[in-house]
């Protein structure tokens, strides 16, 4: 039977990713390069209508799935129903007495001042407000996505929690550079095409290499504290075979090993090809390559989340080997 904490923390995880990743695609990709001129009007219209609809979207299930995962959790602690955590308090003590409960008032505060955020974007046409209310999204998103590392096993083991908590913040927003940014890129990728103006190879090359720079940055702190975690919560490398905890690892490590792989096959042969064939019809086939490739690897990263999703309520490797030694 298919534990429902599981599928909540699966939701809360992908739609806290795409979230940020929204963000954090929209400050350093996408209006970098959609505001040297006024010619992809069309392609940019579509692209932050589309983009738009998404980031709501995943910010509102993000915090659904917040409130969710709160429960959920609520009634396990206390083994009770759903109706009795909310009658009797339960949740009210959790939220208020727990370090995980601290946390999620923090996430749903910067939840919150998140939205107010954009809708202040919404309404600001000014070139400077619009930099500095997009860096405070930025920000805030960061804050939001980083703030999960309190709900994980980062906050276990008080000797050294903060280098642990520290690498869990950095792994999240890691994940939200590259996994949730490959969602609006993908879209402003087919946006272009759709919409093909002059020039609109060249800033689709301009918008995959700024986001080639930002997946290698993203990728390098995902091997770091990817690392850094795996040593608080192994045990030993032998626990990776002679544990559960250990084998989904591996499945995790194997995943993004296929995504990087693909990452580097876009950078080293797609990417480089559009830039050197822009405006003509290898160009146009390169692009529409490069945006099957990101949705594959939008799939691979996915798959990723529903690990984690398994991981998360499962007793740390060196735990499971405790017991069993």
């Amino acid at each position: 039977m298919i534990n429902p904490l599981v599928i909540v923390r699966d939701i809360h995880f992908a739609s806290s990713v795409i979230a940020a990743g929204v963000v954090f695609f929209d400050l350093f990709v996408a209006s970098p390069v959609l505001w040297k001129g006024l010619r992809f009007a069309k392609a940019e219209f579509h692209f932050r209508k589309a983009a738009g609809k998404i980031l709501w979207i995943s910010l509102v299930l993000s915090m659904a799935s917040a409130v969710a995962w709160l429960c959920l959790l609520s009634m396990r602690i206390a083994g009770k129903t759903f109706g009795d955590v909310i009658t009797d308090g339960t949740i009210w003590t959790v939220l208020s007495q727990t370090q995980f409960g601290f946390a999620w008032e923090m996430r749903l505060l910067f939840g919150v001042l998140l939205g107010a955020c954009l809708l202040l974007l919404r309404k600001t046409s000014t070139g400077s407000a619009t930099t500095w209310l997009m860096t405070a999204a930025s920000l805030l998103a960061a804050a939001y996505l980083g703030a999960l590392a309190f709900a994980g096993h980062g906050q276990e083991g008080a000797a050294l929690a903060h280098i642990h908590l520290a690498a869990d913040f950095l792994h999240l927003n890691a994940a939200g550079l590259w996994l949730g940014a490959l969602v609006p890129l993908a879209l402003l990728l087919a946006s272009l095409r759709r919409f093909p103006e002059d020039g609109w190879m060249s800033a689709a090359a301009a918008a995959a290499g700024r986001f080639s720079t930002l997946g290698i940055l993203a990728v390098g702190i995902l091997l770091v504290s990817g690392t850094i975690n795996a040593a608080f919560l192994l045990g030993g490398m032998h626990n990776l075979i002679d544990t559960a905890y250990g084998r989904l690892l591996l499945l995790k490590v194997a995943l993004f090993a296929a995504m990087v792989g693909l990452a580097g096959i876009n950078r080293q042969y797609l990417l480089a090809r559009l830039s050197k064939s822009a405006g003509t019809d290898q160009g146009a086939r390169t692009a529409q390559q490069l945006i099957r490739s990101a949705l594959a690897e939008i799939a691979l990263g996915f798959a990723i989340v529903l690990v984690v999703g398994v991981l998360g309520i499962m007793a740390p490797a060196n735990d499971m080997a405790g017991h069993v030694h």
